[in-house]
C-alpha cells in the first residue's frame, strides 16, 4: 500500500499484476437517495452531438463527443443514476480532448432526474436487457468509428458497474475498465474473463460503496491475476460530481489526473 499525499485530502493507491452542500450531506450521514440534486447553473454545455444507436428494432439516442484528428483511443461512457445529463456530456467533451472518441450512452430512454427521489426510481425501474442491448451497440458503434484504436468502459456511481459489466459481457473488445465507485464484484471465475486492466476510483466514507466491499474486489481481481489499480480517497460517495452535493474538489481533480495517466498507458495509441 503507497500513501500518496494530494492537497487537502490523502489517497491511498496501489497497483497489482504489474445533491445538498450542507453538512449533512457531507458527512455521509445523509443517503443519497435523500439528497437533494443541486444543478449546477454554470456547468460547461455540450459541445458533442447526439448519434442514434440501432438497439433491435429500436433506436437510443447517444452523446458522441468527438477529438481534433485521429482519435487517439475510444471510451464507452456510462452516466451515474441521473441518467445522461449535461454533467456526464461534459466528461465525455473532456476525454475528447484529449484525443479520445468519446460515446456517452443513455440507459434510461431519454429519461433524466433532477432530485434524487426521481433518481432512484429510474435506477430501480431500469431495463437491464436494454441496457445491455445499448452497451452492446455502443461497443459496436465506437469499433465502426475509433478508426481501429483502442477501447474502454468507463463509469461513475451507477455507470461505474456497468462499466464493468460492459467489459465483461464482452472482454475481447476491451482494452480498459474505469471505475469510479462503482458496485464491485467479488466473484474471481467472472472477473477473470477481462483481458485488459482495470482502474478503481473509492471513497473511504462512502455508505454503498464500502471499503469492505473493495477489499473484496481487490482480493478477487488478484486471484483473477487482472492487472487493477485503485486509488480511495478521504471522501464521499460520488465526490467527483459538482452538482451531487458531496463534492470534493480535491479528490476529484487528483482522480482525474490518475483517470488520464491510465487511460495514456493502457488505451492510447503509441
Amino acid at each position: 500500500m503507497v500513501t500518496v499525499l494530494a492537497a487537502l485530502l490523502i489517497a491511498q493507491a496501489h497497483v497489482h499484476g504489474g445533491e445538498d452542500a450542507g453538512a449533512t450531506a457531507r458527512d455521509g450521514s445523509v443517503p443519497m437517495s435523500q439528497l437533494p440534486h443541486a444543478l449546477d447553473p454554470d456547468a460547461p454545455k455540450p459541445q458533442g452531438s447526439t448519434t442514434q444507436l440501432k438497439v433491435g428494432g429500436q433506436t437510443s439516442d447517444a452523446y458522441v463527443a468527438r477529438p481534433q484528428g485521429r482519435p487517439q483511443g475510444a471510451l464507452l461512457v456510462f452516466h451515474e443514476w441521473w441518467g445522461l445529463n449535461d454533467w456526464v456530456k461534459h466528461q465525455a467533451d473532456l476525454l475528447a480532448a484529449q484525443g479520445y472518441l468519446a460515446l456517452a450512452v443513455d440507459l434510461y430512454k431519454g429519461k433524466v432526474a433532477t432530485t434524487s427521489g426521481e433518481a432512484q426510481q429510474l435506477m430501480q425501474a431500469k431495463d437491464e436487457k436494454w441496457g445491455d442491448q445499448v452497451e452492446e451497440a455502443g461497443r459496436e458503434w465506437l469499433k465502426q468509428n475509433a478508426q481501429g484504436a483502442k477501447v474502454a468502459t468507463m463509469g461513475w456511481c451507477m455507470g461505474g458497474g456497468e462499466a464493468l459489466k460492459a467489459s465483461l459481457n464482452d472482454p475481447k473488445d476491451v482494452a480498459a475498465t474505469v471505475m469510479f465507485y462503482g458496485m464491485p464484484i467479488a466473484d474471481p471465475a467472472k472477473l477473470k474473463t477481462l483481458r485488459g486492466p482495470l482502474l478503481g476510483i473509492w471513497a473511504n466514507r462512502d455508505k454503498s460503496i464500502t471499503p469492505d466491499k473493495v477489499a473484496a474486489f481487490d482480493k478477487a481481481l488478484t486471484e483473477a491475476g487482472v492487472k487493477h489499480e485503485f486509488h480511495a480517497y478521504d471522501a464521499e460517495h460520488a465526490f467527483a460530481n459538482p452538482s451531487g452535493g458531496r463534492y470534493n474538489g480535491d479528490a476529484a481533480k487528483d482522480a482525474w489526473d490518475k483517470t488520464l495517466k491510465f487511460l495514456a498507458a493502457n488505451v492510447r495509441s503509441k
